[in-house]
């Protein structure tokens, strides 16, 4: 008996009552009627209560198996869907340990969204720099990917898109029909026209800053809903931090750049500036030494043009001081710490 379909095995259960009850009337119709007799008639309630006792007994324990198997199956599918999540998580951990290539980890991890949201396309928004534009990329999940490696899409602006809205607010955003929205934001004009009926997008978050969004789509209308969005909410805030670890490993890169460029600079800047005083020193003995106008105006010339030199020396050192100084506090806001003190005490915190 399939407990998992328990109307059907209670109508089972009193067809069989219905069926008895026609036999017996069927029977007593060929005999001599109805029992009369006492004993008759006490055998006869006697078979019927007991009948409907255990057919009583049997519907209630029916619908206890079969809400108990539902619930069993419910916590199955929970546990499933935790053990999807954390595989998805562990993928992208394990990815992103090997490069912090954010639009590269997401083209490969693309594919194992769609289990855990079905969609037609998974994309992602990325800020610029200056907070003004994203860099899209998108995953066609039910085509084969022809890009080595993937490249932005279209720029959007974040003005009258709803990837800025997003940004902007911090929070999920569900687009049930993007012919609604088609008027209003460019971006979901863009899906409207592409045949995309429907949309999720949720924010890329880290230390409370908004970097982008993860996106999903679909042809149909109404694909998405809260479920969906608690899945990829772990998934982006990982993205996120990823982007972030991304960005301040640029900057990194830049500040040890600029860093050595800096030292170079600076000792290159004192070697000529050595040689510039020399040359000042040995026209200034010439001068003292040979009276001769033209020859003085000539050294003065010379002087002055080394002065000159000096001091563009002396603001190229300065400049690019202060250049490294803006590199080192852009590092630092980002989060990468200074010293093993520092990081300890972030650790803490």
């Amino acid at each position: 008996m399939d407990f998992r379909h328990p109307r059907a095995a209670v109508a089972g259960i009193w067809g069989l009552v219905l069926m008895f009850a026609l036999v017996q009337v069927v029977a007593w119709t060929m005999t001599a009627g109805i029992p009369r007799r006492p004993i008759a008639v006490v055998q006869v309630a006697t078979a019927w209560v007991v009948v409907l006792t255990l057919a009583g007994l049997s519907t209630r324990r029916i619908g206890g198996l079969a809400q108990a198997i539902t619930q069993h199956e419910h916590a199955r599918t929970a546990t499933l869907d935790q053990v999807e999540q954390l595989e998805m998580n562990n993928a992208l951990l394990q990815i992103l340990s090997r490069s912090v290539d954010v639009p590269l980890a997401f083209q490969a991890l693309a594919l194992r969204i769609v289990p855990l949201v079905p969609c037609d396309r998974v994309g992602l928004a990325l800020l610029t720099d200056d907070g003004q534009e994203f860099q899209t990329y998108t995953a066609r999940v039910n085509q084969p990917e022809r890009r080595a490696r993937p490249r932005p899409d279209v720029m959007f602006k974040t003005d009258r898109t709803a990837l800025g809205t997003v940004v902007r607010s911090r929070e999920p955003l569900i687009i049930d029909d993007t012919s609604v929205g088609a008027s209003g934001f460019l971006d979901v004009n863009v899906l409207h026209t592409a045949g995309l009926a429907s949309a999720l997008i949720v924010p890329l978050v880290a230390k409370g800053r908004a970097v982008g969004t993860l996106n999903v789509v679909s042809r149909h209308k109404k694909a998405f809903h809260q479920g969906h969005i608690d899945v990829l909410l772990p998934i982006a805030e990982v993205f996120a931090v990823a982007y972030v670890a991304q960005q301040l490993q640029i900057a990194m890169s830049k500040y040890q750049s600029m860093e050595t460029m800096a030292e170079l600079t600076l000792s290159i800047a004192a070697e000529i500036n050595s040689a510039l005083q020399t040359i000042i020193g040995h026209c200034d003995l010439l001068e003292r030494g040979y009276p001769d106008p033209d020859l003085q105006r000539d050294l003065a010339t010379i002087v002055r043009q080394a002065q000159r030199i000096a001091g563009l020396l002396e603001r190229m050192r300065g400049a690019s001081q202060d250049r490294l100084k803006q590199v080192a506090d852009a590092v630092n806001q980002g989060g990468i710490p200074s010293s093993p003190e520092a990081y300890g005490e972030a650790e803490i915190s």
